[in-house]
């Protein structure tokens, strides 16, 4: 039985408050296994050239970068976040 979703998984991150460390570990585990990692910020972001990684800049305010991710993951992704609702 495959359990797998029928598309690629997809790690988002909620980047305003993610630690460096957790940044790095992740963009090598984008490149590694070839998952794409978007991370999405209120801020420009400086993240390493790579067909795997990206940044979203949103506006500033109160949880934008939550509503973005929100808007954007689908079934089988993982969400990177200091937040629980």
């Amino acid at each position: 039985m495959n359990v797998l979703p029928d598309r690629d998984m997809h790690i988002w991150v909620d980047a305003d408050a993610c630690p460096i460390l957790i940044k790095d570990i992740l963009y090598r585990v984008a490149n590694r296994t070839e998952t794409p990692v978007t991370l999405v910020a209120n801020q420009m972001l400086s993240v390493p050239p790579s067909p795997w990684i990206r940044a979203v800049q949103v506006p500033a305010g109160f949880d934008e970068a939550d509503q973005r991710i929100a808007q954007s993951t689908q079934a089988g992704d993982v969400v990177v976040t200091a937040d629980v609702r």
